[in-house]
């Protein structure tokens, strides 16, 4: 985050889209779009009604969250970086969080209920009969809520760099709810709809995003600051 600012300095002179940043945001809208078209438009349109049943209204409120937590999410990440348009900051971020909450609870109730591997029966919420899939599913929603509600509460204290590394993290896994949703449509057999890829798609990106914000922490000390103990 540290270095997206610093490039935002570096190239305050130049127009907002063509710097490294702006670059950045453009291509999480581009691809967002391509995703959205590719998972969320059938939903959106009403086209696959007749899929969905019994519980579209629950997929429908999933997918409106879901807009909400991929676009306005790159918004304003994009926003805290280079303080551009920063008086709507808090207001996006707000929109931001109650989307998300509300897709990823929608998420949460409906691996719960797994109601295509249970198709003909009546939905019911029941941990009992949740399946492998479903149980995965839970826990990225319920990562997606603890990173959202750490972003929040560090945002309340005023502890910023907290607060900026913890909605970092959230956005990264609102990108895990669009490759377990990719990978589950590859031609990849039984193994693409399989537990395991969904618990891939968000612990590995999730892993690698750790690493990449902690990466200074563990830099070398210098021997000035070394000798100055």
């Amino acid at each position: 985050m540290l270095a997206l600012r610093a490039m935002a300095v570096a190239s305050a002179t130049r127009s907002w889209w063509t710097t490294p940043p702006g670059l950045l945001l453009a291509a999480a809208l581009a691809s967002g779009m391509v995703a959205w078209w590719l998972i969320a438009e059938p939903v959106a349109t009403l086209s696959n009604v007749a899929t969905h049943p019994d519980h579209f209204r629950m997929v429908f409120t999933h997918m409106l969250g879901g807009t909400l937590m991929l676009f306005v999410g790159a918004a304003n990440l994009y926003v805290g970086a280079t303080r551009r348009f920063f008086r709507w900051h808090k207001q996006l971020g707000f929109l931001y969080l109650a989307g998300g909450a509300v897709g990823a609870s929608m998420a949460i109730l409906l691996a719960v209920a797994s109601p295509h591997e249970h198709r003909g029966q009546t939905i019911a919420f029941s941990f009992a009969s949740t399946t492998d899939t479903g149980y995965a599913l839970v826990m990225l929603g319920t990562a997606w809520l603890a990173a959202a509600s750490m972003a929040w509460r560090a945002a309340r204290n005023r502890r910023y760099d907290s607060h900026r590394q913890w909605m970092i993290r959230s956005y990264v896994l609102v990108w895990s709810f669009v490759f377990c949703r990719l990978v589950g449509r590859a031609p990849m057999g039984d193994f693409g709809k399989s537990a395991a890829v969904i618990w891939l798609t968000w612990i590995i990106p999730l892993l690698a995003c750790e690493v990449a914000l902690q990466w200074n922490a563990g830099r070398r000390t210098p021997k000035s600051d070394v000798a100055m103990r």
